[in-house]
């Protein structure tokens, strides 16, 4: 069952690079610190920020206080963006990011786990 759904649209170029402070976690800054060209670290900014914001829309629902820090996002062995943390024992978090241009947005859904 779904508990919370967000969403989130962030414009690239209005990222600067030492935001990653800010918005990333320890194992995301060694994914940053990988990108090799400025345009491709300011999109992985851009879409962990929407990530991360529409994870707390999706969370607000459920009154849970959470902030970027407390949001891990990495990805699995097919290159697909998870969230590691927050864990949850009863409930699932989706997500999806997508750049286009000029611009990163992000989904996520809070799912319940029926036992």
């Amino acid at each position: 069952m779904i508990k919370g759904i967000g969403i989130d649209i962030c414009q690239i170029s209005r990222m600067s690079l030492d935001l990653y402070k800010k918005i990333l976690t320890h194992e995301e800054i060694l994914l940053y610190n990988d990108l090799k060209h400025e345009q491709r670290k300011k999109e992985f900014l851009a879409g962990r920020f929407s990530a991360k914001e529409a994870i707390y829309k999706a969370l607000s629902a459920l009154e849970k206080d959470i902030y970027m820090q407390d949001i891990v996002i990495l990805y699995d062995d097919k290159n697909k963006p998870y969230v590691s943390k927050p864990i949850y024992k009863d409930k699932h978090i989706w997500i999806s990011i997508s750049h286009e241009k000029e611009y990163a947005i992000a989904q996520a859904i809070v799912e319940s786990i029926e036992k």
